[in-house]
């Protein structure tokens, strides 16, 4: 009799602080709550349980790059770039920093924040919305603005999409300038190649319009390193060229 009423006191006991009765004390359990009847790791987590905690995890990416743009008809210019995003859900926040100069002396650089929102509902197509503010700098004394709106369509090996960024200087006598891209992307093992074209209109001249094309390639060495190659040329004159590189890293 003793030794069962001893081993009632230790079940309400071991009850009494497993709150779930998955098995786990809640001093131990990192899932707390979990459904009746379902499997636990050590950590008192089931698997439905870790795939919720992964799709509600912050996920940061940090990047560094360089990018070098020829000219025929002006001097070269160099481009020291770093980003970092979190993306949580449906949405990103990204903080971008960079310092352009040109082989004549003048010298620029952009601040930029931008959110963006992924829409997934729609069978094989992805929406992603965004927006993007262009702070002052100390060679760019005024805000400007950009509004964003990308269509993927997904298959079984590659995707297609489209693309429209409109962007509003803060500069008095400027245009807002519109870009249009279109683009594919191809998967092969850790390699990524995304083809791509793009027109947008001149922010002095509305009328006017250039052609680009490009590649882009992106190499996933693991889940969390990875590195970027883009060239793009402007379609009607060869000899103005862009060509950058990036290393990013996922934490």
């Amino acid at each position: 009799m003793k030794k069962l009423i001893l081993l009632g006191l230790c079940a309400l006991f071991a009850f009494a602080n497993d709150s779930d009765l998955d098995g786990v004390p809640d001093n131990l359990d990192l899932c707390p709550n979990t459904p009746f009847l379902e499997t636990v790791n050590k950590n008192g987590c089931s698997e439905n349980q870790l795939k919720e905690i992964k799709k509600n995890k912050i996920k940061f990416n940090l990047s560094a790059g360089y990018e070098y743009d020829n000219y025929k008809n002006s001097k070269n210019s160099h481009l020291i770039f770093t980003s970092l995003s979190a993306k949580k859900n449906q949405f990103k926040l990204s903080l971008y920093y960079s310092m352009l100069s040109y082989g004549n002396g003048y010298k620029s650089n952009d601040f930029i924040t931008s959110l963006y929102y992924y829409n997934y509902s729609i069978d094989n197509t992805s929406i992603k919305l965004g927006g993007k503010i262009y702070f002052p700098t100390y060679f760019n004394d005024k805000i400007d603005y950009a509004l964003f709106i990308q269509g993927i369509y997904f298959f079984d090996t590659f995707d297609i999409g489209l693309s429209e960024k409109h962007k509003i200087y803060g500069e008095s006598g400027t245009n807002a300038k519109d870009t249009i891209t279109a683009f594919a992307d191809f998967y092969y093992k850790k390699l990524t190649i995304s083809p791509y074209a793009y027109t947008e209109n001149s922010a002095y001249d509305s009328s006017t319009w250039y052609k680009y094309a490009g590649v882009t390639l992106f190499y996933s060495i693991n889940k969390k390193l990875g590195f970027m190659f883009d060239s793009s040329v402007d379609l009607e004159e060869s000899e103005n060229y862009t060509i950058d590189g990036s290393i990013s890293y996922n934490f």
